[in-house]
């Protein structure tokens, strides 16, 4: 029985620690000033796509601004409280905004959409660089 127990307890240990590995690499602090670049980025991007759906006629990008303004939030969200989740986050936000920029390109007679594809390119080199 206590050869058992002597097993048992570095195959635990070894077990903590291979589970606490990848969360150390993500506890590295976020750079502020990539942080405050990203989230000005994110909530610009956010505000942009609210109008594009409210102002504009175009049924094309209404989808893709509706999941980039939900995924720009959570990353906003995320990043503020230093989630070991931003990098993950930050990277699906930069895929969320780039097919946002893609469908409002698609509209480009229309002012909003403009605005809007511009906002959501910027996000998508802020988010690129913290997803890292």
């Amino acid at each position: 029985m206590f050869r058992v127990l002597t097993l048992c307890v570095p195959m635990a240990a070894l077990g903590l620690a291979l589970i606490a590995s990848p969360a150390s690499a993500a506890d590295k602090a976020m750079d502020p000033a990539k942080k405050a670049v990203c989230i000005e980025a994110c909530n610009t991007c956010l505000q942009a796509c609210r109008e594009c759906v409210t102002g504009c006629d175009c049924a094309m990008c209404e989808t893709d601004c509706l999941t980039c303004i939900e995924t720009c939030k959570a990353c906003v969200a995320l990043m503020q409280y230093e989630s070991a989740l931003s990098p993950q986050m930050c990277g699906l936000c930069a895929d969320a905004c780039e097919a946002c920029a893609k469908a409002c390109l698609e509209c480009a007679d229309m002012p909003c959409c403009q605005k809007c594809a511009k906002a959501c390119q910027r996000c998508v080199e802020t988010c690129r660089a913290m997803a890292g």
